[in-house]
């Protein structure tokens, strides 16, 4: 697997304005996907809450509004947290250097920095890659398994769909039995998770 993610974000151009960054979490969540914007979990699969976070952070904006729409990223509370106020430079407007530093990942470069391989880990592809990878760090994370859960919920759907147009009793128990089982599983790490 190349990509690391399959539908990249893309902020929409027309925004209300607002007074602050969160009121615009409910466009930034549609815009991500209902992802996080750095390591592409989506929401469904974890109860800990989804936050905006500010590509340049915060404390680095001088000519910049914190409610600026094209600074704003949908992100879960660990990318979040694990970014936080790290910013390289001095320069809002450098993003990286080519081997510190971020990319946004509202933006099709960040897959040139970041992919998933076979397994569906996070794994870097340039040394700006590796930057990144060390600040969210995506190593010590269960990224891999909450994306194999979203492909395979995506084909649950899929299978669902086809099953409501046929009449075929016995696959449609069969399938609603592993339905059962994936949603056992999913509870589980959910608990697992929150636990940590």
């Amino acid at each position: 697997m190349s990509d690391f993610r399959k539908i990249t974000p893309a902020r929409r151009e027309s925004v209300p304005v607002y007074k602050t960054h969160n009121e615009y979490k409910p466009l930034l969540r549609e815009d991500f996907h209902q992802r996080c914007g750095y390591c592409g979990d989506h929401e469904f699969f974890r109860d800990t809450y989804y936050e905006v976070d500010h590509f340049v952070p915060k404390k680095s904006l001088v000519n910049i509004s914190p409610t600026e729409y094209s600074n704003l990223v949908y992100s879960c509370r660990v990318c979040n947290r694990n970014k936080w106020h790290n910013w390289p430079f001095d320069n809002v407007d450098k993003t990286h250097d080519d081997k510190v530093g971020f990319v946004d990942p509202a933006t099709e470069e960040f897959d040139e920095h970041m992919m998933r391989d076979e397994n569906g880990r996070i794994v870097p592809r340039t040394q700006v890659g590796i930057y990144m990878y060390k600040i969210f760090n995506f190593s010590n994370r269960l990224t891999d398994v909450w994306w194999k859960l979203s492909v395979i919920s995506k084909e649950i759907n899929e299978i669902d769909s086809l099953l409501e147009k046929e009449e075929n009793v016995d696959g449609l128990r069969e399938y609603r039995r592993l339905h059962r089982q994936f949603n056992s599983f999913i509870k589980s790490l959910k608990d697992a998770n929150e636990s940590i």
